[in-house]
């Protein structure tokens, strides 16, 4: 039962540790017109893959701890391997769904420069005036 308690505390602190990382869509919000000033292209890891990654990192470092000690000493074990098997499970389960994104920065025509992730190759290229739909970007 101690074990059970140590585990459930374990998966709770990594669930809340990952929702204090949560962001929304890259470029939600952005709209406007301009020109694209620079384009980078990055590896981005999956948000989805690190949840996975750190809920089975918990149970595993939670159930591997609690086989340290006894009493207290167990529960402060399974405590432990869980949070450091959450951390870990999150980074390899973000590394393995990683994918390619490419960050646009535009120079609005407000002249403010504005970065926007997409997902897909850019047909456009630095120079080149476009317009952004919510984070959605179309040469004009």
């Amino acid at each position: 039962m101690q074990r059970l308690v140590a585990l459930m505390a374990a998966l709770a602190l990594s669930l809340g540790l990952l929702g204090a990382c949560a962001t929304s869509a890259p470029g939600a919000g952005i709209s406007g017109t301009g020109t694209v000033v620079s384009i980078q292209e990055k590896m981005q890891g999956s948000q989805a893959g690190s949840v996975a990654g750190a809920i089975g990192g918990a149970l595993i470092g939670a159930a591997l701890g609690s086989q340290i000690g006894g009493g207290s000493g167990s529960t402060i074990a399974a405590t432990v391997g869980g949070v450091g098997g959450s951390m870990l499970g999150s980074s390899a389960g973000a590394k393995a769904g990683e994918k390619m994104v490419w960050q646009v920065t535009v120079r609005f025509d407000d002249g403010i420069d504005r970065t926007v992730t997409v997902a897909e190759r850019p047909t456009y290229r630095p120079g080149d005036k476009v317009r952004v739909e919510q984070g959605i970007i179309t040469r004009r």
